[in-house]
């Protein structure tokens, strides 16, 4: 009677979520074991939670109380599984689109099919993992995989003059991608990817001039070929290039007349933009060393509009050894590169990357562990002079040095038995920034940190608890910083484990530049109880308590910021 009130009760929630634009979402369904004999089967669960907060700094809005109710509910039927989830806030009330989300995605043997909202990775250089409310599917037979979408990458987003929202303005953009690869079965693999964006030109009623916002369209197509040979040899390439139009509106309605192919097939205009990107790569990785050497050259200008983010007009050349000893306990890594910028000689400074990393580990497999981590990235700008017609100056051509530096260690040891376990680690890094404006140093920060940790557990009384000391210095040009404290924690279980609990406390004190600024005192304190009857069908429930508290000293307290409160309280049900 329970677990029917508690399906019930599910699905009540389920739909008013989505009356609610709440966020709601199906995961995958597989058909593979049909069956009419199974019949109906349903799992799920919810939780409830509650956050308090409280503190002394009138500046900060926090809302003192906030609501989270999550739940899952599984659906078997016939060996068809339907699950489903939503989540429900006081703090969503202001982010009603980011949480509007339905998605359903059903799959039977090799045929998957994606409806509502999902995300599809073709490559990186067309369709690079941009969500879509649309249709998608996947075809998997054999050594082949075929993939293909349609929908909308944007919603349309109006101008809302009371809010003056300038940056959410946005057209309507709707995309239609497919893929098709295959895998050989002597280690090669080939593939060959299409991408088609566009903005509806006509889907905002009114565009204002600050928005700068402009209707684009966007072609992309990519091919990659990878081939593994004399079984620890490999090769990799890919090339794609783009068509890209950063405003439709300047579109012509003729094509370009000319004589070249490409531009025939995609009847390029005045206002598209040809780019192109490839990147390769060749290596030799056996059982006991590798090396491995890629490039990649973006043109500058390269974009599509199937992903966020890109980077382009770049030339990248890399070399990557790594070397196994002691049957794998011992290994060494490496990296090399360089990277250049400016490609097409158009800006009017040159920016040049030097990049190398080295990391070496060890595990012995029983007590000792070890790592030591280095990096540097080197970077040079050089200002390029301007060609004035009457007037020539010789300081306007000038050189930034900029060094990042950055090293870690680790080390661990571990000892004892069932009864008494021990564990001590020493943890140490150090960063730095420099950066020089021909041969003067005018800004650079040294930052070092470190920890050292001791904790043992005690089988015989479930418990468990750490000691810690920390410390971090910073040096910013001139200014000087230590922020360093010890810790604690204990933790414990009662009754057969059905309660656990946690404490900790931690207090650090900040100097700056010899003299104590302030010090800081954390606490917290953890709880939870878990209730499993003896009959599955009344499920598991868990009462959970947790509450930190942040003192603010000395030279720390600004204006009325003395203290800080946070409280959790949340059951949880699962069946």
């Amino acid at each position: 009677m329970i677990r029917r009130r508690l399906i019930f009760v599910l699905g009540w929630l389920l739909m008013s979520a989505n009356l609610s634009f709440a966020a709601i979402s199906t995961t995958q369904q597989n058909f593979d074991d049909f069956s009419f004999k199974k019949g109906f089967k349903a799992t799920g669960g919810l939780s409830f939670s509650n956050n308090f907060y409280a503190g002394s700094d009138s500046m900060v809005t926090r809302d003192p109380y906030a609501f989270y109710l999550n739940g899952n509910l599984n659906m078997n039927l016939w060996g068809i599984s339907l699950p489903f989830s939503f989540s429900l806030s006081n703090t969503q009330k202001s982010f009603t689109q980011p949480f509007n989300r339905f998605k359903l995605d059903p799959s039977y043997k090799w045929v998957h099919l994606l409806l509502g909202n999902n995300t599809m990775e073709m490559s990186k250089y067309t369709l690079a993992g941009h969500d879509f409310y649309g249709v998608g599917v996947e075809l998997t037979p054999g050594n082949w995989d075929v993939s293909a979408m349609y929908g909308r990458l944007k919603k349309a987003v109006e101008f809302d003059p009371l809010v003056v929202n300038y940056e959410t303005v946005a057209f309507k953009r709707v995309g239609y991608a497919a893929k098709v690869a295959y895998a050989g079965d002597f280690g090669g693999e080939y593939n060959i990817t299409f991408f088609h964006g566009e903005d509806d030109k006509s889907s905002l009623s009114f565009i204002p001039d600050e928005s700068y916002l402009t209707p684009r369209k966007n072609t992309a197509i990519s091919t990659m070929v990878s081939q593994k040979f004399l079984k620890y040899f490999y090769v990799r390439a890919e090339y794609a290039f783009s068509i890209y139009n950063s405003n439709i509106f300047n579109e012509n309605n003729e094509p370009v007349r000319t004589s070249s192919f490409i531009d025939k097939i995609f009847k390029k205009h005045s206002s598209d933009h040809y780019v192109d990107a490839i990147n390769g790569a060749v290596g030799y990785q056996g059982n006991i060393w590798g090396l491995s050497f890629n490039y990649e050259r973006v043109s500058p200008y390269y974009s599509t509009l199937g992903g966020y983010y890109f980077t382009n007009d770049i030339e990248n050349f890399t070399i990557a050894p790594n070397l196994k000893l002691l049957k794998g306990k011992l290994s060494f890594s490496g990296n090399f590169g360089l990277q250049f910028n400016n490609l097409d000689n158009s800006k009017t400074t040159d920016t040049r990357n030097i990049v190398y990393s080295a990391n070496a580990s060890f595990n012995s497999g029983e007590h000792w562990t070890a790592s030591v981590n280095f990096s540097n990235f080197n970077t040079y700008t050089r200002v390029k002079p301007q060609a004035y017609p009457y007037y020539a100056d010789a300081l306007d051509s000038l050189n930034f040095y900029q060094v990042s530096r950055s090293a870690s260690a680790m080390t661990s040891y571990n000892w004892g038995d069932d009864n008494l376990k021990s564990f001590v680690s020493l943890n140490a890094s150090y960063q730095c920034a420099n950066m020089l404006s021909e041969k003067t140093l005018t800004n650079y920060s040294d930052y070092f940190s470190g920890n050292l940790t001791f904790s043992q557990q005690v089988a015989l009384y479930k418990m468990s608890w750490s000691a810690y000391l920390m410390a971090s210095y910073c040096d910013a040009t001139g200014m000087e910083s230590l922020y360093w404290g010890p810790g604690a924690s204990l933790s414990k279980q009662f009754f057969e484990d059905k309660l656990s609990t946690a404490l900790s406390a931690t207090f650090n004190v900040n100097d700056v530049s010899g003299s104590t600024k302030g010090a800081l005192l954390n606490t917290s304190l953890s709880a939870s109880y878990s209730i499993v009857p003896k009959k599955k069908q009344f499920g598991s429930h868990t009462f959970s308590f947790s509450s930190g508290f942040t003192k603010y000293l000395w030279g720390m307290i600004s204006g009325d910021n003395k203290y800080e409160f946070l409280s959790s309280l949340t059951y949880s049900c699962n069946f």
